[in-house]
């Protein structure tokens, strides 16, 4: 049997994005924003969740969730 593989593709930056390289204090300080920005309200936290699929879109756990 013949298996033909694939070349491995190198991690490439997405076409159009410009990447920002931050300091670890700057890394820090971004995602502390970011949590904060979040937990707003609950509308933005449940929205969060949502995109992050631990919520389905009824707003109640997603099944790989639910216990």
């Amino acid at each position: 049997m013949i298996t033909m593989n694939k070349p491995n593709k190198v991690a490439t930056p997405p076409r159009g994005k410009s990447v920002v390289v931050m300091t670890p204090d700057e890394r820090i300080a971004d995602m502390q924003a970011f949590g904060r920005e979040i937990r707003e309200s609950k509308k933005t936290a449940q929205a969060f969740l949502m995109r992050a699929g631990i919520l389905d879109k009824k707003g109640e756990l997603a099944k790989p969730y639910r216990g």
